[in-house]
């Protein structure tokens, strides 16, 4: 369902004139591909948000949300209905400051990065293994972002909702519930924002781990093409998907403007005009050749859109 003109001038009234049609979605993903949305709206507080989500249920829009867009492939079509992106909701606060721990609320849209920086800086230690993995606090609770030594999901007490008819909620403690890459949130709800529990660490050796962290990054991973980060979850913790790629020779294989990085084989990078056709069609050769040399099926970690997404 196409919004109409008076929809998305209504849409514009509740985000502050913050909603832009037709624009190209590859301006705001990692991967630079993607194409129109019909709207894309970026609400700058909880209250816009909620007043957003309250209308788009009344109307029936399709909507999806988007964070920084730092692991989703649009596709070149682009995706008729609403995309509400998050990365303007802003806020970080210490609400407890104990002796041996502490506890920090932040927004959704706060950045990964900053976030890390910020908290190691206080010498709240935890988050440090998580340096350089980029996108939105948001993105990173709802895709339980993480390395093999941490992820998101080990330090949070409570993740803050709104309900798709604007409704605010928590979860909080035992109904924070997660695993690889992924954090059960129920269907269509908006992450907001979410709390975590840190530890009181040494400034020395936080600053040594956020070194290593950074070395890890240079040394593994293509930080100097666009890209979505890993493509696959790995299969196993002793069968990660980058090995096995790499081990079928495919480093280096490309199909259009769209390459398995030459650096990490988990990762798919964009040459400069790759297409979705082009990564999806990578993907699938890469599927291909796994499942006949390892008789596994890979299993997406990026987020896959379609052209429109079902209102429910």
């Amino acid at each position: 369902m196409t919004p109409t003109d008076s929809q998305i001038r209504k849409i514009g009234e509740l985000v502050q004139g913050s909603a832009f049609s037709g624009v190209p979605l590859s301006r705001f993903t990692s991967f630079k591909i993607g194409g129109p949305a019909d709207v894309l709206a970026e609400p700058c507080t909880v209250v816009e948000l909620t007043g957003l989500l309250r209308y788009l249920a009344r109307e029936g829009l399709p909507y999806i949300v988007l964070g920084s867009g730092t692991n989703v492939l649009f596709p070149d079509a682009g995706f008729r209905g609403v995309v509400v992106r998050t990365v303007s909701i802003s806020g970080f606060e210490v609400i407890e400051n104990g002796s041996d721990h502490a506890s920090i609320r932040a927004a959704a849209g706060m950045p990964l990065p900053s976030l890390v920086n910020r908290t190691s800086k206080l010498a709240w230690k935890g988050l440090e293994p998580l340096w350089g993995i980029p996108g939105s606090f948001g993105g990173a609770i709802a895709g339980n972002a993480g390395v093999p030594e941490a992820c998101i999901g080990d330090f949070l007490v409570e993740i803050d909702l709104l309900t798709p008819q604007g409704e605010a909620m928590k979860l909080v403690g035992e109904k924070i519930d997660y695993e690889y890459r992924h954090m059960k949130i129920p269907s269509r709800h908006v992450i907001t924002g979410g709390t975590l529990r840190l530890k009181r660490g040494t400034p020395e050796a936080i600053r040594a781990e956020i070194a290593a962290a950074k070395r890890r990054r240079e040394r593994r991973q293509p930080v100097d093409k666009p890209s979505a980060g890993c493509i696959f979850r790995n299969p196993a913790p002793d069968k990660p998907a980058g090995l096995l790629i790499d081990g079928l020779g495919l480093k280096g294989m490309a199909v259009g403007g769209a390459q398995v990085s030459e650096v990490h084989a988990n990762f798919i990078v964009n040459r400069g005009n790759a297409t979705a056709s082009d990564v999806l069609e990578l993907i699938r050769l890469i599927r291909e050749r796994v499942r006949q040399a390892e008789n596994l099926e890979l299993e997406l970690e990026i987020r896959m859109f379609d052209e429109e997404v079902p209102y429910d």
